[in-house]
């Protein structure tokens, strides 16, 4: 777990598997969510409830964390949202599970009063004041394409959806600088943006630098399997 400039290891006590987590906007603190619901919370991140004691009929998928005061959005993978603290709740997509989709991603902007939704096949759906800028399905086949996670640029110019076998794809006016997927088989797991470029976590913990951007480093060759990235 890296915080900042720090690295810091802990011992995670879940119910299940682990299937996302997200970083506290001041960056020192986390939100686990595992696969039956349970949320645990590190470092400065506060726990404000799970769907642990609710009867499921999707698996949670996603947890992002509110970019302003204290909260977080859960998603299933029918597209329905769950909203703790001051994070919004402005409507899910359950409609998702009747297009042979799942949902994968929930990201909010920067302000805290929308999110992007995004499905396995490369669907957007954007609530509040997120922008549309197109959806990957809308241009690109979709048969066997399966996205596993999405980023929005930080300049409000689009987004970016990488798919399970490394390839990146740009959507609007967002940069593109390449992607994993021409170096070799890869089973890709996350998308980090950051100013000037991107980065591309697999599930062995090898890391790629995309732009201007350095590699610091990455877990590859430790034995570890990486399942989320924030």
């Amino acid at each position: 777990m890296h915080f900042e400039e720090q690295v810091t290891e802990f011992e995670l006590e879940l119910r299940s598997d682990p299937v996302s987590l997200a970083m506290t906007r001041d960056g020192q603190g986390c939100l686990v969510l595992d696969a039956s619901g349970h949320i645990q919370a590190h470092g400065t991140a506060r726990s404000l409830g799970d769907l642990s004691s609710l009867n499921l009929v999707a698996p949670p998928v996603d947890i992002a964390a509110s970019p302003i005061g204290v909260g977080y959005w859960v998603i299933d993978a029918q597209g329905s949202v769950f909203s703790f603290g001051n994070a919004p709740f402005l409507d899910g997509i359950p409609q998702v599970a009747s297009k042979a989709a799942t949902a994968v991603k929930i990201e909010p902007v920067a302000e805290g009063d929308g999110y992007w939704i995004v499905d396995s096949r490369g669907g957007v759906h954007s609530f509040g004041s997120a922008p549309f800028h197109g959806a990957l399905v809308d241009n690109r086949p979709v048969d066997g394409l399966r996205v596993v996670d999405f980023a929005a640029d930080l300049k409000g110019r689009g987004y970016l959806f990488l798919d399970s076998v490394g390839q990146v794809y740009p959507v609007g006016d967002v940069p593109y600088f390449g992607s994993p997927a021409p170096l070799g088989r890869v089973d890709a797991v996350g998308l980090i943006s950051r100013p000037g470029g991107y980065l591309v976590v697999d599930s062995r913990g090898a890391i790629t630098a995309f732009g201007d951007i350095a590699n610091l480093g990455s877990p590859v060759g430790s034995g570890l399997e990486v399942l989320a990235v924030a």
